[in-house]
This record gives C-alpha cells, sequence and structure tokens, in this order.
C-alpha cells in the first residue's frame, strides 16, 4: 500500500509540475527528469510486484507527451531493462499507453 501512495505523491507531483514555469529549459528538463525518476526509484524498490510495476509504468506513460518526455521516459526503460527490474511485456505495456500514441 505505500508503494501505490507513493505513485500517487508522484502523479500528483507531476501534475503541479505542468502548472509551473523555470526560469529556462534545462531547469525545466531537471525537474521533469527528477519526478520520473522517482517512478523508476519505485519500480527498482518493488520489482518483484507487478502491479506496482504496471501502475508506475502507466503514470510515466501517461505523462510522456512530447520528444522531450519521450527521451527522460527512454533513458528510465532502458535501465530498468537492462537491468532486469522490467520484462519485455512491460515495454509493450508502456508503449500501448504512452500519451504520444495520441497524435498518430
Amino acid at each position: 500500500m505505500e508503494a501505490l501512495n507513493n505513485i500517487e505523491r508522484i502523479k500528483q507531483e507531476i501534475n503541479q509540475y505542468y502548472e509551473m514555469s523555470f526560469e529556462n529549459e534545462i531547469e525545466d528538463y531537471l525537474f521533469n527528469k527528477k519526478l520520473k525518476e522517482k517512478l523508476q526509484k519505485v519500480i527498482i524498490d518493488y520489482n518483484t510486484d507487478e502491479i506496482i510495476i504496471q501502475k508506475a509504468l502507466l503514470i510515466l506513460a501517461e505523462s510522456t507527451g512530447c520528444d522531450e518526455d519521450q527521451e527522460i521516459a527512454d533513458e528510465i526503460l532502458d535501465l530498468l531493462y537492462d537491468k532486469k527490474y522490467i520484462k519485455q511485456k512491460d515495454l509493450d505495456f508502456f508503449y500501448q499507453n504512452v500519451a504520444t500514441r495520441r497524435w498518430f
């Protein structure tokens, strides 16, 4: 339950991020990345719990809407997959739910 609460807090932080403004694009990018790396940490910490993995990946997918977001997500997914925290089916789940698909 703690992990689900943590995911929900991260989701709220991401939603708040969309309302924020930054001095420059670099600050914006780094803050965005830092938020999404929190989802990465949840997946690492709870890598044996499929429900937690799916929920975290869904939030990551829903908050991936532009090239910069996709770059961040790809870095996270590559690390998680390479270190065997997620499987191919998890990658497939992410890409089926990624927000950028709405423009295809």
